[in-house]
């Protein structure tokens, strides 16, 4: 998951506990797996050690899940314990943070905080309002490509989410007389609601900056000999990820029948609100064109030798330069450097998992039994597996650390080809997030606005989950078949 969200409002507030208890089982229970593995005498074929660090791995996803304490802190604690039980050296734990990929994460907060701050990403999603808006339909697309154009550069879904969608999507249901928590919710409020929040986690699967889980999978595919870049990613992505985007708004429209179809009121509340706003400013010219720039070199980037992180270092160096961004809004990003902190161990964690063997012992354990099976069926059933037990995860990033190295072994050993498995996966672990409104980052946020039930976000997620399942493991191995990776 990315940082976490705010305590959600209405339907999803929980009651406030004097002093801050935590229950007691939320310690044991990662403790308590934690110790029974370690003691356990490990599989035949896997040596000692890669047992071990796996008990203390399955710990510390295990306390993300039960979530004691902050999800830093517990990995911080795991990374600890793994040094004092002596699986991995403290250099270890010390050296994670200096990785490029983490870099790339903690560079791409900065920027989307840039985007925030400007008014662009407000400015971006009101112009599309006021264009699309006549229609129902139509202001379902415009948050759609909103976040298309939003996405690439802001790693934290919820921020896109809270920041950017929300307000101008309440805004435009409160207008259009649909307001929380009573029964005109259902007249455009739930229907856009929805239409934002899948547009969200399909955008997060189309880029590896649009999710801070994503770079967790490029470097877990990485340790498997399956190398990705920004530009692979983008490109893999593009037309199965269009074709979801294309079909949320239409596919909605039936799940949720909104009562209101026309709305010629929202283009003018978009117009007041760009009113509002005044003419566009010098930073957000500033951002724009920085925005622009860093897209064109991350695309074209590896042809003049500069990499995705080196890309948003001189991004945001000239944020810095331009005075779009102080230093104080950087150290002001909690999110940002909380991002680092368990990301960044969570990769070394999991990296020692693979360096011990444990990855390809499993790989090599389990693909037997689905020897004689075509590639794309492999691949369909895996991939059905590893979204549908997303309804047991409240963190996407929990998800793919447990999860993820190991089905790739299994989708490798398995005989389907490295690249369409790895990218497969990565996209599988933001869709999930549509199941629940626990399993992602923005889940908590747009279901915490109070236009949708939670049965009616359970349902519509299981449909449209069925849908993006479909496209991805049918049209993306076509798409993957043209571009040659199969």
């Amino acid at each position: 998951m990315t940082a976490q969200a705010a305590p959600a409002k209405g339907p999803m507030a929980a009651p406030a506990k004097g002093g801050g208890d935590v229950a007691l089982w939320k310690f044991l229970v990662p403790v308590a797996i934690g110790v029974v593995l370690w003691f356990l005498p490990p599989p035949d074929g896997l040596p000692l050690k890669a047992w071990q660090m796996f008990a203390v791995f399955v710990a510390t996803i295990a306390g993300i899940i039960t979530a004691p304490l902050p999800m830093s802190v517990v990995a911080i604690i795991g990374a600890t314990v793994a040094a004092l039980a002596g699986v991995v050296s403290f250099d270890d734990v010390v050296k994670s943070t200096g990785t490029d990929l983490v870099w790339l994460i903690l560079l791409a907060f900065f920027i989307s905080r840039g985007v925030i701050k400007t008014g662009l990403g407000r400015r971006i999603a009101l112009l599309f309002m006021r264009l699309l808006g006549k229609r129902t339909i139509g202001l379902g697309y415009g948050l759609g490509i909103t976040e298309l154009i939003v996405a690439p550069a802001m790693p934290s879904i919820t921020a896109r989410a809270g920041g950017v969608m929300l307000p101008i999507t309440r805004a435009i249901s409160e207008v259009l007389g649909s307001k929380p928590n009573d029964e005109s919710r259902t007249r455009i409020g739930s229907y856009l609601i929805l239409c934002a929040f899948h547009a969200n986690i399909i955008t997060a699967g189309m880029f590896v900056t649009a999710m801070a889980g994503n770079p967790l999978a490029v470097k877990l595919a990485a340790d498997q000999g399956v190398k990705i870049s920004w530009t692979d990613w983008a490109i893999a992505t593009l037309v199965p990820g269009l074709l979801c985007l294309a079909l949320i708004p239409v596919v909605l429209l039936w799940i949720v029948r909104p009562q209101v179809r026309q709305t010629p009121d929202a283009t003018a509340l978009a117009q007041r609100e760009l009113d509002t706003m005044g003419p566009i400013s010098a930073n957000e010219i500033k951002m724009a064109l920085l925005f622009v720039g860093l897209l064109l070199l991350w695309i074209f980037g590896e042809d003049l030798d500069i990499g995705a992180s080196l890309a948003a270092a001189i991004g945001v160096s000239l944020m810095f330069v331009l005075r779009v961004l102080t230093w104080q809004d950087a150290l002001e990003e909690k999110s940002a450097w909380d991002t680092m902190i368990w990301i960044a161990l969570l990769i070394m964690l999991a990296g020692k998992l693979n360096q011990y063997g444990m990855v390809k012992w499993f790989g090599q354990e389990f693909s037997g039994y689905l020897k004689g099976m075509p590639g794309l069926a492999i691949f369909m059933l895996v991939a059905a597996i590893y979204l549908y037990v997303h309804y047991f995860f409240a963190s996407a990033t929990a998800h793919i650390s447990a999860l993820f190295p190991l089905s790739l072994a299994l989708l490798i050993g398995g005989g389907v080809p490295a690249f369409p498995a790895a990218i497969g996966l990565g996209v599988l672990s933001n869709i999930n997030g549509c199941l629940t409104q626990y399993g992602i980052g923005s889940g908590p946020v747009m279901f915490g606005a109070g236009y949708v039930t939670q049965a009616e976000w359970w349902k519509a997620g299981f449909i449209m989950s069925v849908i993006y399942l479909v496209i991805w493991t049918t049209i993306g191995p076509l798409w993957w078949l043209a571009l040659g990776h199969i």
